[in-house]
């Protein structure tokens, strides 16, 4: 009798032991975040390739006070982005030898296109890439048709010079073909690019001192330092996960 309350205990003691044992895998673990960890911010990181056919590119300059005005276009190399929740960064890399003129006939055509490749602008033989490096961005505000007004902060690379730059996009983040379309302005003398600049006006040994004729007539040879890029970035459908 006595050796079989001992059996009946020990398989009691297992028992409760065993029950013991599921009601600690039944309590919630406490989870502990280390806010330092910048790997908790960037799980929706992903990379988009942007579609160089179809991403335009549409530069517009032209005289300072005359009124002669014209366009063309650039072609991207490549291009990526990559996002994280709503902020964007990456690279675009520009064709620069694929520079054109859209409004004037062949003739003129074929001569300031020659003219704006060579060293008194932006040399493409020698400096055949410019780039655009986004750092950063900042969601301005979000418009009815889903898409986002956004700040984008980067660096611009032309003829080796790299300087700052800021400009707005319209960013379609929510579809699978991603977009981004908008204006960016830069001036070409901090790239080196100063044929006929509107900053040495008031330097006597410069090409303005040189001209053989009247100070206003001087003035409708100034072409203007500020150049307009209307874009539309157009990507691959899809995104890679990084």
């Amino acid at each position: 009798m006595k050796k079989m309350l001992i059996f009946v205990s020990i398989i009691n003691l297992a028992f409760c032991q065993a029950l013991n044992k599921d009601e600690i895998d039944l309590i919630p673990k406490k989870k502990f975040i280390n806010l330092n960890d910048s790997s908790l911010f960037s799980s929706s990181t992903s990379t988009v390739i942007l579609n160089e056919n179809k991403s335009i590119f549409l530069w517009s300059g032209g005289l300072k006070f005359g009124k002669s005005n014209h366009t063309g276009n650039l072609k991207m190399l490549n291009g990526s982005i990559i996002l994280d929740d709503n902020n964007i960064s990456g690279e675009v890399v520009i064709d620069m030898q694929s520079l054109s003129n859209l409004d004037l006939p062949i003739g003129p055509n074929q001569r300031l296109t020659s003219h704006l490749r060579s060293p008194d602008f932006f040399n493409v033989e020698k400096y055949p890439k410019a780039k655009l490096i986004i750092k950063s961005s900042k969601v301005l505000e979000k418009l009815d048709s889903g898409k986002y007004k956004m700040r984008i902060n980067g660096d611009m690379t032309i003829k080796n010079k790299t300087n700052p730059i800021t400009f707005e996009a319209i960013v379609d983040l929510d579809s699978n073909t991603k977009t981004a379309e908008g204006k960016l302005l830069f001036d070409r003398s901090d790239f080196n690019v100063q044929y006929r600049s509107e900053m040495h006006l008031g330097n006597p040994n410069s090409f303005w001192n040189k001209v053989q004729t009247s100070k206003d007539a001087a003035k409708d040879k100034v072409i203007r330092d500020i150049i307009e890029i209307n874009f539309n970035v157009v990507s691959l459908p899809g995104i890679l996960s990084k």
